[in-house]
């Protein structure tokens, strides 16, 4: 018996044994795929339930420092480890992710320390966080413009290349915020092949930056309107899919058509995601004589948009005249309105001319921040008579409108007749963190 026991302890202890060398003898890039789903301590920690694990984590060539790492500590325990990492560290790094923010500016050359480094091991997507308004920008040396980098993100940087440097022949993803381009002549012209997605957000510094991207498919602009970016390189950009304009201010005087985006809408037959703020829409106002070109749309969305503001309203007819493959329009309204048009009333005349306008494709409404004005309910009600396809209109209502006024508008909303059998109206009070979140 005592035998028999034996065995069986001998034979569990050798089928635990197997179980545990199928790990041990994982392929190392498994292991490293494993490591990118989990924090850097705990990828450190892995080097002790194998002895061959011992020293893998130093090179997995993915290093990603996040906020948590590195506000969790004090800044110079966080310089010291991502230090030690750095130095352990065997292999090349194609990937490092960093959130200097808790770092004095003082301790920038540290950084740049990091950077000298990964220049010289392979570097190919680079993210330098520094997410603080109160902090000093971070400068990029100059050694990591001859890096041949696939994925760029910057927070918070200066962007100060040296005169030889010509752009980025490799970069496919440039992500910046709050980002300063210091220029001069010689590189104020970038040249980037491989570049497919492009999002600026308040950056200064881009009126003299001139990206030629022949192969781009997004383009994304927010609040750069201090210093509005040169959109004349991109006409020749036919692919474009997606282009986004929000909080920024475009002259309507202004005699520089890089700028009057209407103008190189017909470069891009391709386009079909439109992003637009208020400001832009200026430009297809009633009495300027600038008309929406036909475009293949099947997403717009409008930010800041004011459904009593005529000008507004002429821009939003024009652009879904000329685009008849539109399937979801979605606007994020004003918070504030109007206190003289609090009266709900579906029978009122007055409003812009609709006619007899169809949108044959669309299926999905969704307004943000909903007051149930008069002119909001106009327009809601041409979309319900217009849209033979229509799945949902989502309506999620401001919070300042009161539970008895939203009762008479859901009243108004049931009886509006519908082209669609199959519309749904969705009525819900309006939350940042809404189910129904537009995706832009």
């Amino acid at each position: 018996m005592i035998r028999m026991v034996m065995a069986d302890s001998g034979n569990i202890l050798a089928i635990a044994r197997n179980e545990l060398d199928r790990l041990t003898d994982l392929p190392i890039n498994i292991i490293h795929q494993i490591q990118d789903r989990i924090s850097v301590q705990d990828a450190a920690k892995m080097s002790v339930l194998s002895r061959a694990w011992r020293y893998i984590w130093s090179s997995n060539p993915r290093l990603i420092f996040a906020t948590g790492f590195c506000t969790m500590r004090l800044p110079s325990k966080t310089i010291d480890i991502i230090t030690a990492i750095l130095l352990q560290h065997h292999g090349s790094v194609k990937t490092f992710s960093v959130d200097i923010s808790p770092i004095h500016s003082s301790q920038h050359p540290v950084v740049d320390r990091w950077m000298l480094f990964l220049s010289r091991n392979g570097l190919m997507n680079l993210s330098v966080r520094n997410e603080k308004s109160v902090n000093a920008p971070y400068k990029l040396p100059s050694y990591v413009y001859n890096v041949e980098l696939e994925h760029l993100v910057l927070s918070n940087c200066i962007f100060r290349p040296p005169c030889s440097f010509r752009g980025f022949s490799k970069l496919g993803k440039l992500q910046l915020s709050r980002v300063s381009f210091e220029l001069d002549v010689a590189t104020s012209s970038l040249w980037m092949p491989s570049l497919e997605t492009l999002h600026f957000t308040k950056c200064s510094g881009l009126r003299f930056l001139n990206i030629y991207a022949p192969k781009l498919l997004y383009l994304y602009l927010v609040g750069c309107g201090n210093d509005p970016l040169n959109l004349g390189p991109f006409m020749v950009c036919s692919k474009l899919k997606t282009f986004g304009i929000l909080e920024q201010e475009v002259p309507l005087n202004t005699q520089d058509k890089t700028m009057i985006p209407t103008d190189i809408l017909h470069s891009w037959p391709n386009l079909n995601r439109l992003i637009l703020g208020k400001c832009f829409l200026k430009f297809f106002r009633s009495g300027t004589g600038v008309d929406c070109p036909p475009m293949r749309l099947n997403r717009l969305h409008l930010t800041d948009y004011d459904f009593d503001g005529e000008d507004q309203m002429f821009a939003l007819l024009s652009i879904l005249r000329n685009s008849p493959d539109l399937e979801i329009l979605s606007f994020h309204m004003l918070s504030q309105r109007k206190n003289d048009d609090m009266e709900v009333d579906e029978n009122s005349s007055q409003g812009p001319d609709y006619g007899t306008q169809q949108l044959n494709n669309l299926r999905t409404l969704q307004i943000n921040r909903f007051h149930g004005s008069r002119a909001e309910l106009l327009f809601i009600k041409f979309i319900l008579a217009s849209a033979p396809l229509l799945q949902k209109a989502i309506l999620l209502v401001e919070t300042s409108v009161c539970e008895s006024q939203s009762l008479e508008i859901s009243k108004v909303l049931m009886r509006f007749p519908r082209a669609s059998p199959k519309a749904e109206i969705i009525y819900e009070p309006w939350s940042e963190k809404s189910k129904y979140r537009i995706v832009l």
